[in-house]
């Protein structure tokens, strides 16, 4: 194993220095002042030689690469494959086919209790109970385009029936870009966001419209808080949304501005009080809820720009004290950072197989070295690993835990 060197790449970080006055939660919010700073790449928050699955995924769209779940405390992966979706069992390295051979080639995923829901690129969704996949409901949209984003998230007692639908009311121009599963007083909500300028709430297993949001852009991202109370919504230009949520009602508290370019990404932090949007154009913006006209800090890519440099996928890490941002480049490159001083920052680069020497992360990006599609990012359900999704296999890094529930011993925690 060769450690990374030492480099320091241009980053745009703001000086924290806590307010004087405190915010709700009794939590003190942080003044933004933008500046620039040079960022240590030399730390390893996960340990940079991976336990590779073999299980195949990929991207049925060039731009959205968030294919590989792993949605609850269980060793499990959930995974999109031409057309289909494969849960896979991490211990037993077994893999099972739940969605076979979908009429369409699912770009968006969401696994939320007893259910999972795929979205396409023509406003199609597939519904189905993980408990019996073959009970699946299929939605299409004559004409429609791209589900960019889908979501759910609890198990409600009714019956699913096996049925089609065409040209339903509920998708109207375009196509689901992502998908989200929530619940709101028990009752099973998803998410969808769609190319054609909307966010939809609607009701599971039903698929009944509950809520309908609508956006001056192509809608390709949202995350719910995970205290439940705050949506953020990014798409084809350079502004992110910002809600607050009470039950099936949003009211837009911010209209942000990330970098120059599209944005496919967004996530919150454990806490809530943390949210990151990833860009086209290479840049990962980070805002403090409490504070969120002015950035926190604004991160780059280790490849730079909007091709191989894009950012695609931007992650949380979502249990435990160990206070990781990880984010995801076009091709070959996953970054981490410490998100308690945003001052450190491991680069990992991957590998088709296993066969390949790990090499030294070089000062600056290189042609020569071949590129690597990465199809997905996800932390584990405790923090213990992070996933990385490839054509070919799924990178499992391991967390460096006991290092990241250190402190020094004059640090106050």
């Amino acid at each position: 194993m060769v450690a990374p060197p030492l480099i320091r790449n241009r980053y745009i970080l703001s000086a924290q220095s806590p307010s004087t006055t405190s915010s709700p939660g009794n939590s003190p919010a942080y003044h933004s002042k933008l500046g620039t700073y040079s960022v240590v790449n030399s730390y390893e928050f996960v340990r940079p030689t991976p336990r590779r699955h073999m299980q195949r995924t990929s991207w049925n769209h060039w731009q959205l690469r968030d294919v590989v779940l792993c949605p609850t405390a269980k060793q499990e992966l959930y995974s999109i494959y031409r057309c289909n979706v494969d849960k896979y069992d991490i211990r037993k390295q077994q893999s099972t086919r739940i969605l076979g051979e979908l009429e369409f080639d699912p770009v968006s995923m969401a696994v939320g209790g007893d259910f999972i829901v795929v979205g396409g690129q023509r406003a199609e969704l597939a519904v189905a109970r993980l408990s019996d996949p073959s009970s699946s409901t299929v939605v299409v949209r004559s004409g429609g385009s791209i589900n960019n984003f889908v979501a759910l998230d609890q198990q409600p007692s009714a019956a699913m029936p096996r049925r089609r639908y065409r040209d339903s009311a509920a998708f109207v121009e375009d196509g689901v870009t992502n998908l989200s599963i929530m619940s709101s007083q028990n009752t099973p909500r998803l998410l969808v966001c769609n190319n054609d300028h909307t966010v939809r709430l609607m009701s599971l297993p039903g698929l009944d419209l509950l809520t309908e949001l609508k956006f001056p852009t192509a809608v390709n991202y949202a995350a719910i808080s995970p205290d439940g109370t705050k949506m953020c919504v990014v798409g084809d230009s350079n502004l992110v949304f910002l809600f607050n949520k009470r039950g099936d009602n949003f009211e837009k508290i911010a209209t942000l501005t990330a970098s120059e370019d599209a944005s496919f990404s967004c996530d919150f932090n454990q806490s809530s009080e943390l949210f990151a949007v990833g860009s086209q154009d290479g840049y990962v913006t980070v805002w403090d809820i409490r504070s969120q006209q002015q950035k926190l800090v604004q991160l780059e890519t280790f490849q730079h720009g909007r091709s191989r440099g894009a950012c695609r996928n931007v992650k949380f890490s979502p249990s435990g004290s160990v206070d990781l941002l990880a984010f995801s480049e076009h091709s070959s490159f996953v970054n981490i950072v410490d998100t308690r001083c945003f001052e450190k920052r491991q680069i990992l680069r991957v590998a088709g197989s296993n066969d390949e020497p790990m090499a030294e992360i070089p000062d600056s990006p290189t042609l020569v070295e071949p590129d690597y599609q990465i199809t997905g990012l996800r932390f584990a359900y405790d923090s213990s690993a992070l996933f990385v999704g490839l054509e070919g296999s799924i990178l499992e890094y391991s967390v460096d835990r006991v290092s990241r529930h250190s402190f020094p011993s004059s640090a106050i925690i």
